[in-house]
């Protein structure tokens, strides 16, 4: 093992691949809960193979090796997390209320007072991030630019890939009914050839859905993703508890799940991966 993540584990393979092992823990406000969710590895490594296989975009997969494990090229990774959001939602609504957007693109448009909550964007954005063990945080292309994080032509491949993958995504998650709202990208550097290719995986914890039906702007929507955990524990008051923990650099009390509340959220996970597939999700492995 070279690396254990909020998620999944990876470990070395050989010289030039590593194995991502997909768990079934959970985070959320980039903390582990203790709770496991039944299924989610497996759920994640499925979604993962089907969207490699449909996207047709030069990717890190090799091989799967297991139910819950697959075979990636080793990359150079690029310390950017791609965002791209069609909806004023999550993290992003909670920075327009707080005035503390730095965007390079619809500055004018956030100007508007009183946007209500899940109201569809004027245009995509794309809103990278800092890619960080503890909390990424909102990073505009003239900062990694500055950082020299990457360079021009990198970053404007990765915005336009971006883009482009959301595109291709939501065409197949429209069909299935569901809204896509907003999803993380991210990408590495084959270090043999210099070629940018896509990493990491896409799945309900990448990608934030939505029912097509049950669709309302400004009120709180049903997700089929990791954001009933989310909405669930900012109720409980975790979120705050965890903003708190972090200015104090102390460790936050991590709460246990209700068992409806974890079962419900294996079920969304295997709902939407049937969904958008149209494949049955096997339970046994």
């Amino acid at each position: 093992m070279i690396r254990k993540g909020k998620v999944k584990d990876i470990y070395e393979a050989t010289t030039n691949t590593l194995i991502f092992s997909f768990s079934n823990r959970v985070s959320a406000f980039d903390v582990i809960l203790e709770d496991e969710i039944p299924f989610k590895g497996k759920v994640l490594c499925d979604f993962a193979l089907f969207w490699f296989e449909k996207l047709e975009f030069n990717n890190h997969f090799i091989r799967r090796v297991s139910p819950t494990m697959i075979e990636v090229k080793r990359l150079q990774v690029i310390p950017i997390e791609c965002v791209v959001r069609s909806y004023l939602y999550g993290s992003l609504y909670s920075r327009y209320l707080k005035n503390n957007l730095d965007l390079d693109d619809l500055t004018h448009y956030f100007k508007i007072k009183d946007l209500p909550i899940a109201s569809k964007l004027p245009q995509l954005l794309f809103d990278p991030t800092t890619k960080s063990d503890e909390h990424d945080e909102s990073i505009t292309a003239s900062r990694i630019l500055e950082n020299k994080v990457i360079t021009q032509d990198e970053f404007d491949f990765l915005k336009n890939s971006s883009l482009e993958l959301f595109r291709k995504i939501d065409s197949i998650v429209t069909k299935a009914d569901f809204i896509l709202a907003d999803i993380k990208f991210e990408f590495g550097k084959n270090q043999v050839t210099n070629e940018l290719l896509l990493a990491d995986s896409i799945g309900p914890d990448e990608f934030r859905i939505w029912s097509k039906d049950d669709y309302r702007p400004g009120v709180m929507q049903e997700s089929y993703d990791k954001q009933v955990l989310r909405d669930w524990l900012d109720k409980t008051g975790f979120k705050q508890h965890v903003e708190e923990c972090r200015k104090s650099k102390i460790i936050p009390n991590v709460p246990r799940l209700p068992t409806k509340l974890i079962s419900d959220i294996s079920e969304k996970y295997i709902n939407a991966y049937e969904r958008i597939t149209g494949r049955r999700f096997e339970k046994s492995y």
